[in-house]
């Protein structure tokens, strides 16, 4: 009776053992799995964001050769840019438009910021152009990206000369 007693907790021992090793290894490749996927969408919205930001500085330069005046007498220097459901915040200023707060000097630059956040990646673009009033050739002096911190909800769209 001994005999079987000791073989019955030999055995039960080694299922308690091979039990733990088998759901150590289940928990580590789940792991593994889920920090790959989180890492791989991750880079995938941080590049998606990074797009969208660019297509919207795009679009403001676009709609600055079509009509050189347009964000010099508009209220707001802001607009929204949509890209199917992702969306990039452009923010165009011109030293003597209405909306830089600041009295014309007639100086031919044009500063854009462009934000776009998917999935709690933050992109943004800055850029200068100059623009000739007469032909309406817009050139882009500088372009800038920064990477925005995740989940920080302070800063604002605009850190060039004219921002307050």
């Amino acid at each position: 009776m001994i005999y079987t007693q000791r073989k019955g907790q030999a055995m039960l021992t080694l299922v308690l053992l091979v039990g733990g090793a088998v759901v150590l290894i289940g928990a580590t490749l789940a792991f593994l799995v889920f920090s790959f996927m989180t890492s791989t969408f991750g880079f995938q919205a941080a590049n998606r964001a990074l797009g969208v930001a660019l297509a919207g500085a795009n679009d403001a330069l676009v709609q600055l050769s079509r009509n050189r005046e347009l964000f010099v007498s508009a209220p707001s220097c802001t607009y929204n840019f949509s890209i199917g459901n992702d969306e990039a915040t452009v923010t165009v200023l011109q030293e003597d438009s209405i909306c830089s707060g600041r009295p014309p000097i007639g100086s031919k630059q044009v500063y854009i910021y462009s934000e776009a956040t998917i999935l709690g990646r933050r992109r943004k673009i800055n850029m200068v152009a100059s623009v000739n009033r007469s032909t309406g050739e817009v050139r882009v002096v500088s372009l800038r990206q920064e990477v925005g911190v995740y989940g920080s909800t302070t800063g604002s769209t605009c850190s060039g000369p004219f921002c307050s």
